[in-house]
């Protein structure tokens, strides 16, 4: 196995070729990509985590931004994922997840009092299980409805976020990507999995590139038994 490294580094020391290879990244997975949306992307983004090979050659990327919302009457930080790929040989390792609460540890330590929120949008049935695996509250979720004022805090970080294309929990690209192998992307094994089947129901224009948004709260008290042992939910 390609065992991975990662790196974590400012939008502004991305240079032309890191932005090059990530546009390769995203074309082997997706498709309706360019490096004009990858651009885009990073446009508005403030970190991005990149993962290294054992030969140095970049293998993976996820895009971080920072931003301030409200929830119930207080004001929250919220981390959101944008592009996010890693290479079919070198999935299943853990260290984006890992390295990436690591990151997250950081911006909580910065702003203790404040409740920090991940917002996600899944394109895929593996982004959206990465949520139940590490986190016990998050929405939505099969077996609960999501309560009033989580939907009222989606909704409306959904609108900031996506105005005109945001739709009931959807995001409805008007310029998606769509990842290649929709049509066969969720195995056998995986067809009875209620996370599976809920996102699936949920979320059935996935293979042309719609995005299911996603929310917990990241904390410590909010890691499942897998979340506490892969990723360490010590707090300095």
């Amino acid at each position: 196995m390609n065992r991975l490294t990662s790196q974590i580094i400012t939008i502004g020391e991305v240079t032309e070729e890191v932005i090059l290879r990530m546009a390769e990244l995203m074309s082997f997975t997706y498709g309706g990509t360019s490096i004009y949306k990858v651009r885009r992307d990073l446009a508005e983004k403030q970190f991005i985590l990149l993962l290294y090979g054992e030969d140095g050659a970049i293998e993976g990327f996820s895009t971080i931004q920072l931003f301030d919302s409200v929830f119930r009457g207080r004001p929250v930080k919220i981390v959101y994922s944008g592009d996010t790929v890693i290479q079919e040989e070198s999935r299943g390792q853990t260290v984006l997840m890992h390295d990436w609460w690591q990151f997250t540890c950081t911006v909580q330590r910065q702003f203790r009092g404040m409740d920090v929120y991940w917002m996600l949008i899944s394109k895929g049935w593996r982004t959206y299980k990465l949520i139940p695996l590490f986190y016990k509250e998050h929405y939505p979720r099969p077996d609960m409805e999501t309560p009033p004022d989580f939907q009222a805090f989606m909704d409306e970080l959904g609108n900031r976020k996506f105005p005109g294309e945001y739709h009931d929990g959807l995001i409805i690209p008007s310029e998606p990507d769509f990842l290649k192998n929709a049509e066969t992307d969720v195995p056998e094994r995986r067809r009875n999995d209620p996370d599976v089947q809920f996102f699936i129901a949920k979320n059935p224009g996935f293979g042309r590139g719609d995005e299911l948004l996603c929310i917990t709260r990241l904390a410590p008290d909010n890691l499942t038994k897998t979340g506490r042992r892969v990723l360490n939910d010590e707090l300095d």
